[in-house]
């Protein structure tokens, strides 16, 4: 079905352009028209959709084909029945001349090979049918109009040559009506060609799709059986039992590949093939070599050099991570020392006033530099020690660098030890001791009770090894939950000994 769209000033103009188109069979689908529409709504052009099934629209094509386009104006200006009634013969015509024109088999004898019997054949056909369907015959035209599209087709050629002879005419209608006999018994030929070879690559490109198909299917197989091959080769002898044993229960632990890497091959080195094969003693081989990794420290107030000098003990952080207590605890451990806080908003923590008060520890709180110089200048001419609790949460780092570089410069005796939480993450861990280890002359770690898994602490210390660890707190209780730090709890801890 063939379906297309109309559009005309008038109902008249677009049903003649249909016509025209699509021809008399033409079948009308929708009609729009501006009729009771009103200002934008309103068209000025009619549209129709018209159709017209492949068979029909065939036969109009057919005609087309032979009539010029002022023969094909004058022809579909003839009422519909009457162009019905011309298609249908034309086309019932020209069946019967091809019926009758069909080449002879290629599989005859010598006949076929006669050209001119073939052609004047073919000729003699030819002229037989279109001379009948073109030819001029003189006839009186009627006051009706032809009644079939020979009759129109020969009044339309009598009126464009009227200035020609009429021998001289039909010499010419015979020269074309064997032209057209041998241009339509070539084009036969040339699409009987054209079908044969196309159906010949057809059949070769299925045949070479399904063989490069398969040829697929077999190299995949030999990929698959040469990965097989070489996974075998690079496997090569089995990992020893003990040393097995000892990578899982380290990645269990939470360690770093590169940590668990560092001892395993250490391992293999120094021990012989049977040790690595003692679960036992290969274990004990890796506690030493952790046991080594772990750098501790005692802090700066705990020296005899400097006992008669004041020092400042400089607590870093920057979230809460139990630094307060920390603080509190160091200096029930000291004589004659005050606390001073360092917090941008003055917030008085409950615990630590209690624990002040009990311990008669002098503490203070501020909220600016200037404040803290003040009353760290007067607790030095008092002759205390001084510890410091910072929480710098300074918008911009160079501030917070600015303000350790000022406390570092105004004081002779400084330490700077960086407070960490047993229970926050690694990731926080790190970024702080990043950040500072420039300035940190060691690490305090905090709620070392309550660390579900001391592998992440481990890998932390293994990457920063200039920052020893010197205090670990195991309770909120002051001044008990507080111990030095030692490689033995971290490994007691991470192994459950």
């Amino acid at each position: 079905m063939y379906v297309k769209k109309f559009e005309g000033e008038s109902l008249d103009e677009a049903l003649k352009a249909v016509k025209m188109e699509l021809g008399p069979d033409a079948i009308i689908l929708k009609t729009v028209t501006n009729k009771g529409l009103k200002g934008a709504f309103k068209k000025s052009r009619i549209e129709i959709t018209a159709a017209i099934s492949e068979q029909n629209y065939e036969k109009k094509a057919k005609v087309d084909h032979v009539l010029s386009d002022t023969q094909r104006e004058d022809f579909y200006q003839a009422p519909a029945s009457r162009v019905n009634h011309m298609i249908n013969d034309y086309n019932q015509h020209n069946r019967e001349s091809n019926s009758q024109n069909q080449r002879p088999s290629r599989g005859g004898g010598y006949g076929n090979m006669g050209l001119n019997k073939v052609v004047n054949t073919v000729s003699s056909k030819i002229k037989s049918s279109l001379d009948d369907f073109l030819a001029i015959e003189e006839e009186e035209s009627s006051p009706t109009g032809p009644q079939s599209f020979e009759e129109f087709s020969q009044k339309k050629e009598q009126n464009q040559r009227a200035a020609s002879t009429q021998n001289y005419y039909h010499e010419e209608q015979d020269d074309d009506h064997h032209a057209i006999g041998q241009e339509h018994y070539v084009t036969e030929d040339v699409i009987y060609e054209n079908q044969k070879r196309s159906n010949e690559v057809t059949s070769e490109l299925r045949q070479n799709i399904k063989s490069q198909k398969h040829q697929i299917d077999l190299l995949e197989q030999k990929l698959f059986e040469l990965t097989e091959k070489i996974a075998e080769n690079k496997q090569g002898p089995s990992e020893p039992k003990g040393l097995m044993s000892l990578r899982t229960t380290l990645r269990s632990l939470e360690l770093s590949d590169v940590l668990i890497q560092k001892i395993s091959k250490k391992a293999t080195f120094e021990l012989a093939q049977e040790e690595l094969e003692d679960v036992d003693l290969i274990y004990d081989f890796a506690l030493r070599e952790l046991n080594e990794m772990i750098n501790v420290k005692m802090p700066l107030f705990s020296s005899a050099d400097i006992q008669e000098s004041p020092i400042v003990t400089v607590l870093l952080s920057e979230n809460s991570c139990g630094q307060s207590s920390m603080a509190m605890k160091l200096a029930v451990l000291q004589e004659n020392t005050k606390i001073i806080s360092f917090r941008e908003s003055k917030v008085k923590n409950i615990s630590s006033d209690f624990a002040a008060r009990v311990f008669k520890v002098d503490v203070a709180l501020v909220d600016s530099l200037a404040h803290l110089m003040s009353e760290a200048r007067k607790a030095i001419q008092d002759g205390k020690s001084i510890i410091l609790d910072l929480r710098l949460n300074f918008k911009e780092v160079n501030e917070s660098k600015k303000f350790i570089e000022t406390l570092k410069r105004s004081f002779e005796h400084i330490e700077f030890l960086g407070t960490l939480s047993a229970i926050h993450s690694e990731i926080y861990n790190r970024k702080i001791l990043s950040k500072y280890q420039s300035y940190l002359n060691g690490v305090i770690i905090s709620y070392v009770d309550q660390c579900l898994s001391f592998g992440p602490l481990v890998n932390v210390h293994t990457d920063f090894p200039k920052l020893p660890l010197t205090f670990f707190g195991t309770g909120a209780t002051v001044p008990d939950d507080i111990e030095s730090a030692t490689a033995e709890r971290i490994l007691a801890g991470m192994f459950q000994l």
